[in-house]
């Protein structure tokens, strides 16, 4: 017997089986991509993808893909076959993809944080939020040495450094009964804009750093540490953070290889395929003239996953990917081997 138990508030749902083993069958719709991979590989064609456009467009609260629970047979052809892993068959409690037997894709995506400079590019660059960066920064008092001094007898307290000071380290009391000015040297950067704008000539200041090179000052005191952290339920393996890296910290396995192809003449400029496209791989075209562009659609297909989400949403069928290669483990089964080699187009 299979019984069906939905979350409604998070339209994801679990299908449950016992019988020798317990088989539970999970989905999580917010990780889901609308790729529509897990009705391909259905064997009993217990899986529909659903209405991605609506979903997309009006954030209407239905999942993006219906499972049969009469049909469903728990075999878990669409678990292994989810490239962001929506989907999850468990047995006994375990994962299949932490069972040898079945086959997974040989995606991956890391950051290795002895080369990363923790300059966050990557972070900003994921398309999915799936990029944590987290640094300390240095002590910046002690990547700057110096000296200031301020001429009470000669300063009149016009608050004029005050204003300029980029550092914001100069505060000045205006009060006529008890004017005050102080310096916060642990955030004057010894600039000397405060020196050069006194019109009482009322500041003395010297940069050692610049005056004498960098004598005083310790390397190691101008290291940024930190930690990256990669959301595995979110990351696609688009591959952004391996573009954008400056210093080769990111590397990127995708699950599919392919070519994404765009008929010009059918596009009807829509941008529904923008709008689902996991990776901001597609994007309108900027003008070349006036009233001109190079194209329909852009697209970058370096960071594209072949996940074919923007076919299944297009009204007028004017995309089409082709996957080329499919990414997984070796497998005895000739069924998965069949049913992976089938992504094929």
């Amino acid at each position: 017997m299979i019984a069906n138990i939905k979350q409604v508030e998070d339209k994801d749902f679990n299908i449950k089986r016992s019988a020798e083993d317990e088989r539970k069958l999970s989905y999580k719709d917010h990780v889901c991509i609308g790729c529509g991979i897990c009705a391909k590989t259905c064997p009993v064609e217990a899986i529909e993808l659903g209405n991605i456009a609506a979903i997309v467009r009006t954030d209407a609260n239905i999942s993006k893909i219906n499972i049969n629970e009469e049909k469903c047979v728990l075999c878990g052809m669409c678990s292994v076959g989810c490239p962001v892993d929506a989907l999850d068959l468990t047995i006994d409690n375990v994962s299949v993809s932490e069972l040898e037997m079945y086959p997974k894709y040989t995606s991956s995506a890391t950051i290795d944080d002895e080369t990363c400079i923790y300059c966050k590019a990557c972070e900003v660059a994921c398309p999915r939020e799936a990029i944590t960066v987290s640094r300390d920064l240095p002590d910046r008092s002690k990547l700057v040495s110096g000296e200031i001094e301020i001429d009470d007898e000669t300063c009149v307290y016009c608050g004029i450094c005050e204003e300029l000071c980029p550092a914001e380290a100069i505060y000045v009391t205006k009060d006529p009964e008890n004017p005050e000015i102080v310096v916060d040297t642990d955030a004057c950067v010894y600039c000397l804009v405060c020196k050069r704008a006194c019109p009482m000539d009322a500041i003395m200041a010297a940069c050692r750093s610049c005056s004498y090179g960098e004598y005083d000052i310790d390397p190691a005191d101008a290291v940024t540490t930190g930690n990256t952290f990669i959301d595995d339920e979110l990351c696609v393996r688009c591959g952004w953070c391996e573009g954008v890296c400056p210093v080769d910290a990111a590397k990127v396995q995708k699950p599919f290889e392919g070519e994404l192809l765009v008929d010009e003449e059918k596009c009807s400029t829509c941008g529904a395929c923008i709008d689902i496209c996991p990776c901001d791989v597609l994007s309108f075209p900027e003008s070349t003239g006036f009233g001109q562009t190079s194209a329909k659609i852009a697209r970058d297909q370096e960071y594209c996953i072949s996940c074919g989400a923007c076919a299944n949403i297009c009204p007028v069928e004017a995309i089409e990917v082709k996957r080329t290669a499919i990414n997984y483990t070796p497998t005895k089964s000739k069924s998965w081997t069949d049913k992976l080699e089938s992504l094929k187009s």
